[in-house]
């Protein structure tokens, strides 16, 4: 493919960007020219070429507050600290109807884990299917850990999408989430119970997730294929978020950030893979960003600046979402 002009300073590899060629023929062949520039509205978002002026959309909401039993080295918690808390049931109930009011359309519902990697949405099942039923509103929910309980009780809840990372990598399960009781294994049967009880799953895969290196991503992404998802979303691993040891290691290349995706392309060619909201910032999330259009993703969560100008340049049809990029296989809401 023909390089676009890039701004000033940013280069890409020229042998990678032919690599990465195969990726956008698949997503032309089953997708078009579509891709969608995702705006959710829980931080206000603008850089020159892109920006939504109205109000937001889609908001997150906390089950636990910003309180998490597992605190993993990669987020400890922090990821929590934007979304709106709902500690009961009642209280979860009093936030949505507030949320409707506002012309909120959709939530995505999470919150902390247990020592067990399990995010307790048991008791709030009724108040879910209150929000969905009564409200109309769109619910996704990420999860941690899923038994079949939790998957027969989210499917009576009649969430719109379930979301939950996937590990590819005991160690990494071990040291990192501070599970060495569990395993790979115990990630695909969350995904074989989400399956049983017909959800659109939405899996979620870390890139840089050991400690900034590549270790588990591609065998996550091989066993996602197994189950036939509704999207993908591949994010990047932001070590600020995390403990001490986290922060000062340097994420993943962006080189080698886009071969991953890449093979998400590759062994998902009929599912919308997309970038999620959380990557490092800079250049090096601009040039990160710029791949993945390369590699033919579906979508991009709060672009890098240019990214939205070198889609149109590539020949691309943008579309601006406000809502969640795990929606993204919902044409009403995409």
């Amino acid at each position: 493919m023909r390089l676009i002009d890039l701004p000033e300073g940013v280069s890409l590899d020229h042998t990678l960007l032919e690599e990465l060629q195969e990726g956008f023929e698949i997503r032309k062949k089953f997708f078009g020219n579509t891709i969608y520039f995702h705006s959710p509205g829980f931080k206000h978002y603008e850089v020159d070429d892109f920006k939504v002026s109205s109000g937001p959309k889609f908001v997150d909401i906390s089950i636990t507050g910003r309180h998490c039993e597992l605190m993993c080295d990669h987020c400890a918690s922090k990821i929590l600290w934007h979304m709106i808390p709902a500690t009961t049931p009642e209280e979860l109930i009093k936030v949505g109807e507030e949320l409707k009011k506002k012309g909120i359309q959709g939530v995505l519902i999470s919150g902390g884990s247990n020592k067990d990697g399990v995010v307790e949405l048991m008791p709030f099942l009724k108040a879910m299917r209150y929000l969905k039923e009564e409200l109309g509103m769109i619910l996704t929910c990420h999860v941690g850990l899923v038994s079949k309980g939790l998957a027969e009780g989210l499917k009576e809840a009649q969430v719109d999408a379930v979301l939950l990372d996937i590990i590819g990598d005991d160690r990494t399960i071990a040291e990192v989430y501070k599970m060495p009781h569990k395993s790979v294994k115990d990630y695909e049967t969350s995904l074989r119970n989400l399956k049983e009880y017909g959800h659109n799953i939405v899996p979620h895969v870390i890139i840089g997730l050991h400690y900034g290196k590549i270790l588990g991503e591609y065998r996550a992404i091989d066993l996602i294929s197994d189950f036939e998802p509704s999207a993908l979303v591949l994010v990047v691993v932001m070590p600020y978020y995390g403990k001490a040891k986290f922060q000062l290691l340097p994420p993943p290349k962006a080189e080698d950030s886009a071969r991953v995706i890449l093979h998400a392309r590759k062994k998902l060619p009929t599912t919308h893979v997309v970038i999620g909201c959380a990557r490092p910032a800079g250049e090096e999330r601009l040039r990160l960003d710029m791949y993945a259009l390369h590699a033919g993703v579906n979508g991009i969560t709060f672009p890098a600046e240019g990214v939205f100008s070198y889609a149109r340049k590539m020949g691309l049809s943008p579309v601006v979402s406000q809502n969640c990029c795990s929606t993204v296989f919902m044409p009403q809401w995409s």
